[in-house]
Order: C-alpha cells, then sequence, then structure tokens
C-alpha cells in the first residue's frame, strides 16, 4: 500500500506541475485529472496497474522541479538560458540536474547515446524524438513527455497527441 501511495504522490506531483502551462493549446490539467482520476479508482479496486505508470518518487520530484523551474521559458534555437533554450539544451539541463548524467550538445548527438527501444518499453527519464531525430523530449511517464517546444516552449505533452504520434521518431535508453 505504501507503494501504491508513492505512486500516488509522483502522479500528483506531475499533475500539479503540469497546471502552471497557461496558454497550452490542449488542456493538460484535465487530461492529467482524468487519468490520475482513472489510477486512483484502480488502485482502490485493487486492479493490477501498468509498471509504465509507475514513478520514482524522487526522480518525479526532480523532474517536477526542473519543470516548474523552466516552464514556460521560450524556445530560442541554440539558446541554452532562462532567456531562450532549444530541445537539446533542455535536455542537457534536465539529464545533469535529475541523473548526473552530462548529454551531447545538440539532438543530432543526442540520438545516438543509449540504447534505442520500442516506444512500448518506455520508462521515466527515457529520450523521446521526433522530426526525424531533430526533436527531443525526455519521458516522464503516463504517455507524457517534458520538452522545450518551438511554439509553446517549455511544456509538457502527450505522445498521444495527433502532431506528436504523427511525428515520433524514436525512443532511447540512456540510464
Amino acid at each position: 500500500m505504501l507503494k501504491k501511495l508513492l505512486i500516488i504522490t509522483g502522479l500528483l506531483s506531475l499533475t500539479a506541475c503540469s497546471s502552471n502551462s497557461s496558454t497550452s493549446e490542449y488542456a493538460p490539467q484535465q487530461r492529467d485529472d482524468v487519468k490520475l482520476t482513472q489510477f486512483i479508482q484502480d488502485l482502490r479496486t485493487n486492479k493490477p496497474y501498468n509498471d509504465e505508470v509507475v514513478y520514482s518518487p524522487a526522480t518525479s520530484k526532480k523532474l517536477n522541479s526542473i519543470y516548474r523551474e523552466w516552464a514556460g521559458t521560450r524556445y530560442r534555437l541554440g539558446g541554452t538560458t532562462k532567456s531562450g533554450i532549444d530541445c537539446s539544451a533542455f535536455m542537457q539541463t534536465t539529464f545533469i540536474k535529475t541523473y548526473g548524467l552530462a548529454l551531447p550538445r545538440t539532438t543530432s548527438e543526442q540520438q545516438h547515446v543509449g540504447k534505442r527501444i520500442n516506444k512500448s518499453e518506455l520508462k521515466q527519464g527515457d529520450l523521446v524524438f521526433f522530426r526525424k531525430n531533430r526533436h527531443v523530449g525526455v519521458y516522464i511517464g503516463n504517455g507524457q513527455f517534458m520538452h522545450a517546444s518551438s511554439s509553446q516552449g517549455v511544456t509538457i505533452s502527450s505522445l498521444n497527441e495527433s502532431y506528436w504520434s504523427r511525428n515520433y521518431t524514436q525512443s532511447r535508453r540512456v540510464l
């Protein structure tokens, strides 16, 4: 039961942080609330849950902290600061602060690190690539990834959204 409580805590943290994005094209808070509600109902009825949804509380807390720190920061090609950051620099920052792991600077270099995995094998901390490997984000669980979007800045998006689903290229496990 403690493990289930920790999982819920991780989900609540990520749900709370995703509500900070104020001008998103979709409603992340509503979508997260529905998923969280279903997850809690499954726990109450002792339904088995998908292990992919299990978050490490410590890692979730770090990812949540990074998201809160950077949420809404505008996208800038080649940018590495709060005044503007691109997707690969955001992955560098995220991985060094969360995992203590230094990634290469560019997406073209990041697309070769670690081991290629199937989309169905995604776990928290895996890199996800889009648009012929020209865009990268980090999978945070529950079908969502955190990234620096050219239209929304640093945000959380769903792999199931039509744009991301259509432009998905590969996933890599670097941890």
